[in-house]
């Protein structure tokens, strides 16, 4: 992480030092495409509710440039100072954001457990939209294809037929004492988010966090393990959680989060 930031420095302060970051003058200003090119709707006061990321400088980088860029980038709030232009001025109002959220530290976890993947890929999408921080919760004895054959006595059907089996995590996280906002995946097995997440909520303290559950599952649904999450453990605030099948694209992930009442 610190050598991606260490080399997104250094290509910005290429470009910033034609002009200089913080300067206001116009002589040697880059003249970068017109906003109004791009989307006439996007705004510097959009920027206040986008979490911009490494990847954003770096396309903005790549913009300015006259590069290829990775993504499509339209619609993207990249005019910090409302000047209705793409420039270097802005790169250093983005990089501002960004590494101040690297020294401070996020406020929000997604900690999820995916046995097949479908669950890490939703977990994903919302780290890379929100920039929060992760941890993966991990089987001390790894779930392996036979133990999730739930046609047979597998020992996943013997778990969840056990409300009082707790399977041991591999390498807890020392503490999530300084997150506000946590987020908690897992797929549905039989109907019910898996037991080693029941050992997880019983080992950390949740009384004061916001909690939100998110799931994957083929047909079940999430109301059944959000009942049991908020029965299981004094939780500060449960919010109303998400199912999303395995098919689910980051645009469906963005527009959960975006419907969620936090504070941003």
């Amino acid at each position: 992480m610190k050598k991606l930031i260490t080399a997104l420095m250094t290509a910005g302060t290429l470009v910033a030092t034609m002009i200089g970051c913080g300067s206001t003058a116009d002589s040697g200003r880059i003249q970068a495409e017109p906003l109004t090119s791009l989307s006439a709707d996007v705004t510097s006061s959009a920027a206040i509710y986008y979490k911009y990321t490494e990847q954003d400088i770096q396309n903005l980088q790549d913009f300015i440039l006259v590069k290829p860029t990775e993504e499509d980038l339209a619609g993207k709030p990249y005019d910090l100072n409302g000047d209705d232009r793409w420039d270097v001025f802005d790169i250093c109002l983005m990089k501002q954001e960004v590494f101040k959220e690297t020294e401070t530290g996020s406020d929000t976890l997604v900690i999820y457990f995916s046995r097949t993947g479908n669950t890490e890929k939703i977990a994903e999408y919302l780290i890379e939209l929100t920039g929060a921080d992760s941890y993966v919760i991990e089987a001390a004895v790894p779930y392996s294809d036979d133990d999730i054959k739930y046609q047979t006595d597998c020992r996943a059907n013997r778990e969840q037929n056990d409300k009082t089996v707790r399977p041991e995590i591999a390498d807890p996280i020392d503490s999530i004492g300084s997150y506000d906002t946590i987020f908690l995946g897992y797929p549905i097995w039989w109907g019910e988010e898996p037991r080693i997440i029941d050992t997880f909520l019983e080992c950390y303290d949740f009384s004061d966090k916001t909690v939100i559950p998110f799931c994957t599952s083929a047909s079940s649904g999430i109301a059944a393990s959000e009942k049991n999450i908020a029965d299981l453990v004094p939780i500060g605030k449960q919010l109303e959680g998400r199912r999303f099948p395995a098919s689910a694209t980051k645009e469906d992930v963005q527009e959960w989060y975006d419907s969620l009442p936090l504070a941003r």
